[in-house]
């Protein structure tokens, strides 16, 4: 097959979608020698091509907000072009106006437009609202990247489930043989929270930071290091920051590079990720791999990836929140057996295996 992917999430700073596409199609690349790849971006494809079987088609667009206009454009002059027989997009949106005999695969890693629309900026909730349902409608098969999100997509469309494949993803490789450096951006705490996401209302740092209150971390000589893009809405939250009681402990250090990040992550007491909703959620799998334990929440996708390697709250449970914390920092037994657990856990989720799936999926659309 001639196989066509919207490789946008290359071009930009590498997020959830971005780190997904990446690890697989490293994968991919490694295992499927038979197929034809075109990767496909409005602008520069921060992707190195291995295998000889690979090609880049790279746009002169550079703006962001105007991808999805150029992609939906020129992805069907490009198939026609490419003689492409398939397209898989694995970022929640097709091409509307691709050649009727170009087989589809479509990825949905969430339906966060449809559960807290008012978490998202108003020009990607429209982009999602206008486009995603079409797509699921065009497309020849649907990957989920979980049970949660295939469940949430079945009652949202009327998906029929028989185009629906759950295949889940791996662990992101955070280091790809980079020593870990100490902290680039200032002196880091001894003892720390770690929370990772962007700074956004459905990471929930507005209620971390009140839990983070409630365990009197002056007492414990504890700190709390928020890794993460500035978001959407956060201005309540760095409202609230400057008013908080403990804000010298509290510590923001925005985007970092992957020999920080593992670096934070290998030194924290435990990662914070009481998410209001996640599709997936990466940082578990990285802080287990870490052997670091974790708190998440017992919402959606969350108990799903964790299992019983972590312990599990209601997001909107301050008071729940606050006492899982202090039973990692009392409970040195229990915070062991955690990382054991984790440990474990990821040795469940491969990118070869989501991969392999993934070809089996193209295959499918491409028989039918």
């Amino acid at each position: 097959m001639r196989i066509g992917v919207d490789a946008r999430p290359l071009s930009y700073r590498l997020t959830g979608i971005g780190v997904y596409l990446k690890h697989i199609l490293q994968a991919l690349s490694e295992i499927d020698k038979e197929n034809r790849y075109f990767l496909i971006s409005n602008g520069p494809i921060n992707y190195e091509l291995k295998n000889p079987k690979w090609h880049k088609v790279e746009g002169k667009l550079k703006k962001k907000l105007l991808s999805t206009f150029w992609m939906q454009v020129q992805a069907p002059i490009l198939a026609t072009r490419l003689k492409l027989d398939l397209f898989w997009s694995p970022r929640h949106h097709l091409p509307l106006l691709l050649p009727r005999k170009v087989k589809t695969v479509l990825t949905i890693h969430d339906i966060v437009h449809l559960l807290y629309p008012e978490t998202m900026p108003l020009p990607h909730l429209l982009v999602e609202r206008l486009l995603m349902r079409w797509s699921v409608l065009k497309a020849d098969q649907i990957i989920t990247v979980s049970q949660s999100t295939a469940s949430g997509l079945q009652k949202a469309c009327r998906v029929d489930m028989k185009r629906v494949e759950i295949i889940y993803s791996g662990v992101p490789v955070l280091m790809n043989g980079i020593s870990a450096k100490r902290n680039e951006y200032g002196v880091l705490p001894s003892r720390y929270f770690l929370c990772v996401g962007t700074v956004e209302p459905r990471k929930n740092f507005d209620r971390i930071l009140r839990a983070f209150e409630l365990i009197n971390p002056r007492s414990h000589d504890t700190h709390l290091v928020i890794v993460g893009n500035k978001g959407w809405k956060r201005e309540a939250f760095l409202n609230r920051l400057k008013r908080h009681p403990f804000r010298d402990r509290v510590h923001l250090t925005g985007y970092v590079d992957c020999d920080i990040e593992v670096h934070l992550y290998k030194h924290a007491v435990c990662l914070l990720f009481p998410s209001l909703y996640e599709g997936f959620g990466f940082p578990i799998l990285e802080a287990m791999a870490c052997g670091v334990p974790v708190i998440t929440s017992n919402v959606s996708s969350m108990p799903e990836v964790a299992g019983d390697a972590a312990l599990l709250v209601d997001p909107y449970d301050v008071r729940a929140l606050a006492g899982a914390m202090h039973q990692i920092l009392s409970n040195a037994e229990l915070k062991e057996d955690l990382v054991m657990k984790g440990l474990e856990r990821v040795k469940r989720f491969s990118w070869k295996r989501c991969a392999a799936e993934t070809i089996q999926a193209c295959e499918r659309a491409f028989s039918t």
